[in-house]
């Protein structure tokens, strides 16, 4: 048995027939309401988020809204780590399921493990380490480096307690927290080819997107640059 959460912020009436779509294909699935992090204070945000908390220190503070929806995935977790479940999905709502989603859901739900965490990724970047299973053309591997994005995922019970338990307070986005296998010790699986797409910005767009001017983009490409190296090198368990 998988439940299926879908993460949605009220009010995002852009995003209502995504998350309708949603309900039509996931499994057992109810929406999660998402928390606003612009609708926070200052004093609610230093109760979560902590910069420079772990190591590769991330180079970028989070906005509101990265804070907003790590503390949204964060409710998901409860709900999973809470339940009888194996395992539950986790989706967000600006996630579009694509017609071979329900081949990869099938083996998805054939190797979900209370320990595991397997990512449903929106495209096809991750370098394939060792495959794990396959069936109807479709690839469960472990990664060489965990791929970005959190939006589409079944996490199992025991992975989702342990994320709870080791994120009491937070430094980066979810995704990149997710990236930190070497630290959550969770096994993180991903399937190929891709199952999803996302249409933030025809359904009115991220909500923790930003504008910057063309130096502050060039600095933020070089730590950017700088920080993924590192996450590489602790992927792979070299120095």
């Amino acid at each position: 048995m998988i439940t299926s959460y879908i993460i949605h912020l009220d009010g995002s009436d852009a995003r209502l027939p995504l998350v309708d779509a949603l309900m039509q294909r996931l499994p057992n699935p109810q929406v999660l309401p998402a928390v606003d992090g612009r609708a926070m204070s200052a004093e609610e945000c230093a109760e979560c988020y902590q910069p420079g908390l772990l190591s590769p220190r991330y180079p970028f503070a989070a906005s509101p809204g990265e804070i907003g929806c790590f503390l949204s995935h964060r409710a998901a977790w409860a709900k999973i780590a809470a339940s009888e479940d194996v395992a539950g999905l986790v989706a967000e709502d600006d996630v579009i399921l694509d017609p071979g989603f329900d081949s990869a859901l099938a083996l998805v739900t054939s190797a979900a493990r209370p320990d595991r965490l397997i990512r449903l990724p929106m495209s096809n970047k991750e370098e394939v380490a060792k495959v794990v299973a396959e069936r109807d053309g479709v690839q469960l591997f472990r990664p060489r480096v965990v791929g970005l994005t959190a939006a589409l995922q079944v996490i199992g019970r025991d992975a989702a307690a342990r994320l709870l338990a080791l994120t009491e307070r937070f430094d980066r986005p979810v995704d990149t927290f997710q990236q930190m296998t070497w630290l959550t010790g969770i096994e993180t699986l991903t399937i190929s080819p891709s199952p999803a797409h996302t249409e933030a910005a025809k359904s009115g767009g991220s909500t923790i997107q930003s504008h910057l001017r063309l130096r502050d983009e060039l600095t933020r490409s070089w730590r950017r640059s700088r920080y993924r190296a590192a996450v590489a090198r602790l992927s792979r368990g070299t120095p």
